[in-house]
């Protein structure tokens, strides 16, 4: 099937009103990006290194986060880059069993146990980000992300387990899920750690916070979704997209499904801007608070900034490194 314009022409009229910025070091950062991956032997080829260029990440990662030093810009880059590489392995492994074994030796490597340390290019790269996180950021900090990237790696766990038994995702299952899938959250938790503070755990981990990072990650994975349909719809991909899963289970046209997906992408944009308006009330750390909140909404504008621009959704961004 044929994607229309009018497809198209819907997604790419989304707005998000929030300023557009970006660092004025995102050249320097795509080389250290290249310089990391080659190192770690994530690619090998002029072909892969242009693949890298061409997905844009290291203007995704400038993009959100403008304001970082070098160092900070350099760490959230490539974690940033490391789950992208993970997602794409994720989509080709070819049992739970093996993702699981797979998972056990990404979490070693980030508590420092010895048991599955085999050399593998994902493995040896998570190995060395742990080790420089370790160096900027304190154990709160060490806690939310290790928690954050655990629920990512179950989310990771669940697709492989629908696509190896041919399960078909309900539509409230998957947007569950896919809250996780998208690694967003541990991202996030490096905001505060990356400029210099540390949101006390009574904010981070308040109702309105957490209803506020729910409305982000599901604003920008509906968004993500929306853009790589295409994409997937072409590959004849199994229904990890909101969009395909609406054509099946409520039997849907294409135009009916886009269209209660950016309804469903819109209340949860407007629910974050309600939310971000709240944050007012935190007194003393009204500051901080609203600076961290502001950097989630940083993160939603990259994505629609480097949606328009990368070739992620048009075409395979690097061969898959193998398990």
């Amino acid at each position: 099937m044929t994607i229309e314009s009018w497809y198209w022409q819907a997604v790419e009229s989304i707005d998000y009103p929030f300023p557009q910025r970006i660092h004025p070091d995102a050249d320097w950062l795509e080389q250290e990006i290249i310089e990391w991956c080659c190192a770690h032997r994530l690619i090998q080829s002029q072909e892969q290194i242009k693949h890298i260029r061409d997905a844009l990440l290291a203007e995704f990662v400038a993009r959100a986060n403008a304001d970082l030093s070098r160092p900070m810009l350099r760490l959230i880059g490539l974690w940033t880059v490391w789950f992208f590489f993970l997602d794409d392995l994720t989509d080709t492994v070819p049992s739970v069993d093996a993702l699981t074994d797979f998972h056990l030796r990404i979490l070693s490597a980030t508590t420092e146990d010895t048991t599955y340390r085999q050399v593998h290019p994902l493995i040896s790269a998570v190995a060395d980000l742990w080790a420089e996180l370790r160096r900027y950021a304190g154990p709160v900090t060490q806690v939310r992300f290790q928690r954050a990237l655990v629920q990512t790696l179950e989310a990771h766990l669940w697709e492989v387990s629908t696509r190896v038994d041919r399960v078909y995702p309900d539509s409230a299952t998957y947007a569950d899920m896919r809250l996780w899938s998208g690694a967003f959250f541990p991202m996030i938790a490096l905001i505060d750690m990356a400029r210099d503070f540390v949101l006390p755990s009574y904010l981070f981990e308040h109702t309105l916070m957490r209803e506020l990072l729910d409305a982000a990650a599901r604003t920008v994975l509906w968004y993500n979704d929306l853009w790589s349909y295409p994409k997937e719809q072409s590959a004849n991909a199994l229904a990890h997209n909101i969009v395909r899963i609406l054509i099946q289970e409520q039997h849907l046209s294409l135009y009916e499904a886009l269209d209660r997906v950016i309804t469903q992408h819109n209340w949860s944009l407007r629910r974050f801007l309600e939310l971000r308006q709240q944050m007012q009330r935190f007194g003393e750390e009204t500051s901080q608070t609203l600076c961290f909140v502001d950097n989630v909404a940083a993160w939603l504008r990259a994505t629609q900034d480097w949606s328009h621009r990368t070739n992620r959704y048009r075409s395979q961004m690097f061969s898959a490194i193998h398990t």
